[in-house]
């Protein structure tokens, strides 16, 4: 079976366009998502219905539900005996932010980035914040109402899958710590030990 040669000129432009689909893949093959956490345990589920019905997180402006299983992990975090499902409930709204880090000023990374337009393998220095905002309701009534801080840093020799993967390591950690301190705020034997305390 005969094949036809292949000429120089279209070799060339075959192995570019190999290179430029394998950059585009590298750079693009992972989204942030950080509605949505991987391997965060739940506690004590709560028999009727998730404590908080949704909680959304907001990133410039624009706002994202969370998954069902990191919803439910935020509701198993508070005591089913401390605030009964049948009276009482919560709303809650995580504020996301990234602002680049301050250790990066001046750094020599940046050096012709505003002559080169390079972005895409530039590297990422930024401090992530996820600002927490819960509310809870009993009987119709506002009873608590508390906001948690947890950031993360975030390090990458460029943009696209590496930090996309990193981005949402670091979101992860941050819902696992905001859902660790709202069960320590709100658990049953804090209640107690809050409660005995004021009466003395």
């Amino acid at each position: 079976m005969f094949l036809p040669a292949i000429n120089q000129g279209t070799a060339k432009r075959l192995v570019a366009l190999s290179a430029m689909a394998f950059c585009l893949s590298a750079l693009g093959a992972c989204s942030v998502n950080l509605a949505k956490a991987d391997g965060i345990a739940l506690g004590s589920e709560r028999p009727e219905h998730p404590f908080y019905r949704e909680i959304n997180i907001y990133l410039n402006g624009k706002s994202q539900p969370l998954s069902e299983d990191l919803k439910k992990a935020y509701s198993s975090a508070i005591s089913e005996q401390a605030f009964p499902s049948d009276r009482c409930y919560g709303t809650a709204d995580i504020l996301a932010t990234a602002a680049p880090s301050d250790k990066d000023e001046g750094s020599a990374w940046y050096v012709g980035a505003a002559f080169v337009p390079l972005w895409p393998i530039l590297p990422v220095n930024e401090d992530w914040t996820f600002t927490f905002s819960t509310q809870i309701y009993c009987d119709t009534t506002l009873v608590q109402s508390l906001e948690f801080i947890e950031s993360e840093h975030v390090e990458a020799f460029w943009y696209g899958a590496l930090r996309s993967d990193l981005v949402n390591d670091a979101a992860t950690e941050m819902h696992r710590k905001l859902i660790e301190r709202l069960a320590f705020e709100f658990h049953e034997q804090r209640q107690t030990d809050l409660n005995s305390a004021s009466d003395y």
